[in-house]
């Protein structure tokens, strides 16, 4: 009887240590230290949409509008062109490294309004 009672407690408490692994909070290392907006556009200042926009725990793409949201831990922020031609041509990969110092340590999310980013046409580069 002691046995059956103890093997279940055990097993009741291998599951409680299970769910807690699962659910527990994410370490700090995954919470966002910044976010990052703004709008893509071609050389021409026309919006582009479509254009993937990342960071190292967030990705998605540009509205019909151009504009975009991001939030990130390190301080960088990718675009890439991920449907070639179907926005109006292919652009090339940019890279945005946003200053960094000790105050991006703190708590509070830092809110950065990155305004128009120019991506370069591929065609365009290549005829420079």
């Amino acid at each position: 009887m002691l046995g059956k009672i103890l093997t279940r407690l055990f097993a009741l408490f291998g599951m409680t240590l299970t769910c807690v692994a699962c659910y527990a909070p994410y370490d700090a290392e995954f919470n966002p230290n910044f976010e990052a907006s703004g709008r893509v556009v071609d050389p021409e200042g026309e919006p582009i949409e479509g254009i993937h926009v990342s960071t190292d725990i967030q990705g998605g793409f540009t509205d019909e509008s151009g504009e975009f949201r991001v939030v990130g831990r390190l301080a960088d922020i990718y675009f890439s062109d991920d449907d070639g031609e179907l926005n109006g041509g292919e652009f090339q990969p940019h890279q945005i490294e946003l200053p960094t110092d000790q105050s991006w340590a703190e708590e509070e999310i830092k809110v950065i309004e990155l305004g128009d980013i120019e991506l370069t046409r591929i065609d365009e580069e290549v005829n420079e």
